[in-house]
């Protein structure tokens, strides 16, 4: 009874935590990689949360070559540096667990290394011959909103292990479905 009337009694007010994500990206490489860091404040009762996410996507641009029999060309990344805002509401309140539902702003940089127009010849068994890739460079800013359910279980009173599920809408960059985890620690 103790522990948990201090864990609610919040005896902290800050915590700091890194994670990694699995992110859905538009066509064509469906997914990627992104690296995360995390703060967050706890509001009085920690059910209450409003946090920030810087992180880092990577992703490798690959693509399929039309009327060829799986021939994909390799090409250069494809880069998102962003930045998530959550305000978050917790839905048990017990003093190890903690099951949130939260939305805010997002707002991602994009430089994408994409494939333009491009020239090949297909051969009779479907593999292709005088490839001239043009590659073109599209950055841009996008920005939208998220929305988070995340379950964080503390295993010390101060090192806590995440897992989340995301929506990410970016308006005209699209939408991501997002599923990750993470680590963290609280600070008073």
């Amino acid at each position: 009874m103790v522990a948990a009337a201090h864990a609610q009694g919040m005896g902290y007010r800050h915590s700091i935590g890194i994670g990694f994500e699995r992110v859905g990206l538009d066509a064509p490489d469906a997914i990627g990689n992104r690296y995360l860091l995390r703060y967050a404040y706890h509001l009085p009762n920690d059910r209450i949360v409003l946090a920030a996410n810087l992180g880092y996507v990577n992703a490798l641009n690959r693509r399929y070559l039309p009327l060829t029999k799986d021939v994909y060309v390799t090409g250069k990344r494809r880069e998102r540096l962003t930045m998530d805002l959550t305000g978050s509401f917790d839905f048990i309140k017990h003093s190890r667990h903690a099951l949130r539902l939260g939305a805010g702003p997002s707002l991602w940089r994009r430089q994408d290394e994409l494939m333009g127009p491009s020239r090949y010849t297909v051969l009779p068994d479907g593999s292709a011959t005088n490839l001239q890739i043009n590659w073109f460079t599209e950055r841009e800013i996008n920005y939208g909103f998220n929305v988070l359910m995340e379950y964080e279980y503390a295993i010390t009173e101060k090192v806590v292990v995440s897992g989340n599920v995301k929506f990410v809408d970016l308006g005209k960059a699209g939408q991501s479905s997002i599923y990750g985890g993470g680590v963290g620690y609280r600070l008073q």
